[in-house]
């Protein structure tokens, strides 16, 4: 549970950021917040995570006592405690994950400005706000949306650092434990679950797919 909340809440705060920065950067092509949008990816998605994790334990946690700076809790604990533990390792595994997808959204929704059917849009007059939403936005999430599910199953098989560094009892620090103690049938056991959800992923993000393309239904 732990590891599929924290890749869960790392791919799906990510998405969400990349996609706006993504668009705003298209949009504003060349000019400052393009090159500090550009800029900002590549180093986003060039720090390890464990990195980031590190500084985010010395610089916020030990400023700040209301994010813990380890430790793990069921949300049946209550809301605030569980979130508030999830914070800093969501944080520092959403950092590379930003870069990648800005990156892509940007180049994606470029794309996209440059079809026909945008192009028809705007001839036809309408909305400036209508045009983005329904003629740019939608068709341009596709690439993105791929590339969430695959880096969801990645962050899955990965997370291992960030459950080390933040001690949080996961997947991946129980397949690097099992290793450890020689236990093979739990590292096939783990191994079965991050395939499961590998093809669950790939399932999902297919369904989405048919929602946003309406030339696939």
């Amino acid at each position: 549970a732990p590891s599929l909340w924290l890749a869960s809440l790392a791919v799906l705060l990510s998405f969400l950021a990349a996609v706006v920065l993504g668009t705003v950067a298209a949009l504003r092509r060349n000019r400052l917040v393009d090159r500090l949008s550009t800029v900002g990816s590549v180093i986003g998605s060039s720090v390890p995570d464990f990195v980031v994790g590190l500084l985010l334990l010395i610089v916020i946690a030990r400023r700040f006592s209301v994010f813990p700076s380890f430790g793990y809790e069921p949300m049946s604990s209550g809301l605030w405690e569980w979130g508030r533990r999830l914070v800093l390792p969501v944080a520092a595994m959403s950092l590379s994950l930003v870069g990648v997808m800005t990156r892509l959204t940007r180049t994606s929704v470029l794309s996209t400005l440059e079809e026909d059917h945008v192009r028809t849009a705007i001839g036809k007059g309408l909305s400036r706000r209508r045009i983005l939403l329904h003629h740019v936005i939608k068709p341009s999430l596709i690439p993105v949306i791929t590339t969430a599910g695959l880096l969801f199953v990645g962050v899955i098989g990965g997370v291992v650092v960030i459950e080390y560094v933040f001690s949080i009892p996961g997947l991946g620090r129980l397949i690097l434990d099992s290793v450890g103690f020689r236990d093979y049938p739990m590292i096939q056991g783990a191994a079965l679950v991050i395939g499961v959800l590998a093809i669950v992923t790939s399932i999902i993000v297919d369904a989405i797919h048919r929602l946003l393309d309406p030339r696939i239904r």
